[in-house]
Parts: structure tokens; C-alpha cells; sequence
């Protein structure tokens, strides 16, 4: 009870703090119609001079329209405006990027435009109708009845009865209150429609996003395959080390050395990866010497690794030849942490030349009798906790190929399809 009673105070709190931030930004655009007042109060007495210099009126009107229109087109008006919805009304527009369209310009006039009149009215009822109702209540409950009004209403409605003009006064007065909790309720909507982005540039912000989401997808797909890769190498061989530190110091030599050779091709691929990030490079043109060394300290002190190479796969484009790499990589780790007894054959084939061609990659390991015996003879299915093999589907889809993970004659097997034309794919 104690929670509800705090949270709906809470509310309250957030509504009021809404509210007065609704009232500051109202009571700018009054601040900014005074001058504009001042302006029709000026043109309306030009209407005397009418009969004598029938320019006088159309002459006024135009300065007065140039007045409202050079402002509220300018650019730094927008800006302002698009601070003052963001800070006042609790939107969130972005600063437009590109040229500035005509449409743009006309939708920021339009809400220049609706940010002084709903200021004036404002202006008016703080000024007149709240006070105007405030003395009409006194005088009816307060004991005097609306005799005491007949000045007042005289003065503002000639001609009409003390108790007529008490009436419409206070039909006016509420009328403009309404009127203005509604266009406050609205003002915020007005905002995002009129100050918010046009749909040719809320496509431009998607497709910013989205090139931004697949960066960070990318960066993620090269760090969990790179770092992750060392670090499970890392691990596995530590782990062994230490059971081995007292009954076979060699082999846990062997194993810390392993270690250390994890660590520095763990340095290698950040400075890889970071140059990813500086610059996007085309990828690893030295594919066989990489993979010749990935499968090489995989192979030792760890699980026996084959790698079979078929074709010119110096021949691979650079951005295919970066998946195939992290595919392998990704390969070989899952096998040193799922089966770190099994045999892993790693087998390329290239077929076609760097214009245009394709490339069929398998990583294949023997599946451990204990992961057989969970699985109760039947076929092993992939995991869904790791990203590793979502990531290496996403890199193949990325390049329009084909990727898969399943079991296939006792063998835990990655396959992969990547083809290119032009030199890329």
C-alpha cells in the first residue's frame, strides 16, 4: 500500500513538473507575441488613415508579415524551437542533417506561428479571463450578487445587461481556458509533426541506424571470434597446466606456451580488429599463411588438426577471405572446448580466380562419446546459447552465402558457401 502510495505520488510529481515546463514554454511564445501585438496594434491604427492614403493599411500589412516570416524561416529559429520542444514539451527531435527543404521551412514557420498564438492566449487568460472569472466569482458568493459588477460589465460589453454580460464574460472566460489546457494537451504532437523529421529524412535516420547497427554487429562478430577464440585457447590450456604443473612438468611447460602464444595472437587480432574500426579494410589478402598458423597453434600441445587446401585460395577476395578466416577460427574453438581429444580436419576448396569464383569451406571434428551418450544416440542439434555460430551465419548471409552446423557420420561439421564476382562479393 506504502509502494502504490509512493508511486502514485511520484506520478503526480512527474505530471506537475510536465505541467509547469508546459507553462514556461507558453509563457515564451507570449514573450514573443508582444512585440507582434504591439505590431497589430500599430497597423490597426493605420485603418484611421485609410481614407487618406489608402497605402497606409496594405503597406503596414506587409511589414508585418515580413516581421513574422524572416524569423520564424530562419534556421537557427528551428534549432531553438527544436531545444526549447525538447527541453519544455519532453519530445526528442534530432537535428536534421542534409540541405534544408522547402517543406521543412514552411512546417518550422507553421510551429513559430502556433508557438506565438498559443503564448498570446495564454497571455490572455492569465491576464483577463482568469481574473475576469476570479471577480465574477467574488462578487456572486461573496454576498453582493452581480449589482457590484455594472461597472466592469458596462465598461466591457456597452449596451448589455449587468446579468447578460455576467453570463457571456463567463462563458467567454471559461471558453478560453478550455481552449488553452486543449491546445497545451496538443502542443506536443504539434511539435514532433511540425519540428520532427520529414519521411524523406526519417528514411536517411533508418538508414543511419542501420548502417550503424551492422558496424556494431560486425564488431561484435570480430571480437567474440578473435578474442573469444584466444580465450578459450587460453583457458583450456591453463586448465591443463595446472593439473599437470605436479605429475608432467613438460607438458604443463608446453601448456603455458601455448598460453603465451594465445595471448600474442590475441594482441594481433585486436590490432586487427581496431584497424577494422579506423579504416574498413578489404580483409586478410595472406589467407593460406593465416589459416597455416591458426591451424598450426591449435595443434599444439592441443588436439591434432589437419588443414587441406584445394585451388588458389590466394585467389580469395580480401572481404571473403576475413569470414573464411573467422569461420575456421570459430571452428577450431568450439572443437578445443567441445571436444578437445577429437581429431579437426579443416578443408578449403577454391574453385574459380580473384574476379570471380566461389569458395566451399568445412570445419569437421569427431563428437565425443560422452556428448553422444547426453544425446542418447540421436542426432546433435545446434546450441542456442553461444553466439559463435549465429555470428558465422550472419557473416555468410552478409556475403550471400550459405552457412550450417550439424552432426553428419559421427562428426560435428560447419560448412560454408561463399562465392564473388568483380573481385568482391
Amino acid at each position: 500500500m506504502g509502494e502504490s502510495n509512493s508511486n502514485r505520488q511520484a506520478s503526480n510529481r512527474a505530471r506537475l513538473s510536465a505541467a509547469t515546463r508546459t507553462a514556461v514554454f507558453l509563457m515564451i511564445g507570449g514573450l514573443l507575441a508582444v512585440p507582434y501585438a504591439a505590431v497589430v496594434l500599430w497597423i490597426m491604427q493605420l485603418w484611421r488613415l485609410a481614407a487618406a492614403n489608402p497605402l497606409a493599411v496594405p503597406s503596414g500589412l506587409l511589414i508585418g508579415a515580413g516581421l513574422l516570416a524572416v524569423p520564424s524561416t530562419l534556421r537557427v529559429m528551428r534549432t531553438l524551437e527544436r531545444t526549447a520542444a525538447n527541453e519544455l514539451l519532453g519530445t526528442a527531435l534530432e537535428e536534421p542533417a542534409g540541405t534544408t527543404r522547402l517543406a521543412d521551412v514552411a512546417r518550422g514557420a507553421l510551429w513559430f506561428l502556433v508557438h506565438l498564438l498559443s503564448g498570446a492566449l495564454a497571455v490572455a487568460v492569465l491576464g483577463f479571463a482568469l481574473p475576469t472569472l476570479a471577480a465574477i466569482v467574488f462578487a456572486v458568493f461573496g454576498g453582493g450578487g452581480t449589482a457590484g459588477l455594472a461597472p466592469f460589465t458596462g465598461q466591457m460589453l456597452p449596451g448589455v445587461g449587468t446579468v447578460e454580460a455576467t453570463w457571456l464574460l463567463t462563458a467567454a472566460g471559461l471558453g478560453a481556458l478550455a481552449l488553452l489546457i486543449g491546445v497545451a494537451s496538443q502542443l506536443q504532437v504539434w511539435a514532433v509533426l511540425l519540428l520532427g523529421p520529414s519521411e524523406q529524412a526519417k528514411l536517411a535516420i533508418a538508414e543511419r541506424h542501420a548502417r550503424e547497427l551492422a558496424r556494431r554487429n560486425g564488431l561484435a562478430r570480430e571480437l567474440h571470434d578473435s578474442i573469444g577464440h584466444a580465450l578459450t585457447v587460453t583457458t583450456l590450456q591453463a586448465a591443463a597446466a595446472r593439473r599437470l604443473l605436479t605429475t608432467d612438468p613438460d607438458k604443463a611447460a608446453a601448456s603455458m606456451a601455448a598460453v603465451e602464444d594465445a595471448g600474442r595472437a590475441a594482441l594481433e587480432e585486436l590490432d586487427y580488429v581496431l584497424g577494422i574500426l579506423r579504416a574498413p579494410a578489404d580483409g586478410p589478402a595472406e589467407l593460406p599463411d593465416r589459416l597455416r598458423n591458426l591451424v598450426s597453434r591449435h595443434r599444439s600441445p592441443g588436439p591434432p588438426a589437419e588443414l587441406r587446401l584445394t585451388g588458389d585460395p590466394a585467389a580469395v577476395p580480401g572481404n571473403v577471405a576475413a569470414e573464411l578466416y573467422r569461420m575456421v577460427q570459430e571452428g577450431l574453438s568450439n572443437a578445443a572446448k567441445h571436444a578437445p581429444e577429437s581429431a579437426c580436419t579443416v578443408a578449403l576448396e577454391v574453385n574459380g580466380t580473384a574476379a570471380a569464383g566461389s569458395a566451399s569451406l568445412t570445419v569437421a571434428n569427431r563428437i565425443p562419446t560422452a556428448a553422444r551418450a547426453r544425446a542418447g544416440g540421436q542426432p546433435l542439434a545446434r546450441t542456442a546459447g553461444g553466439r559463435g555460430l549465429a555470428g558465422l551465419a550472419e557473416r555468410a548471409v552478409l556475403l550471400g552465402g550459405t552457412f550450417s552446423a550439424r552432426e553428419s557420420d559421427g562428426m560435428w561439421q560447419l560448412s560454408a558457401e561463399l562465392s564473388w564476382e568483380g573481385g568482391k562479393r
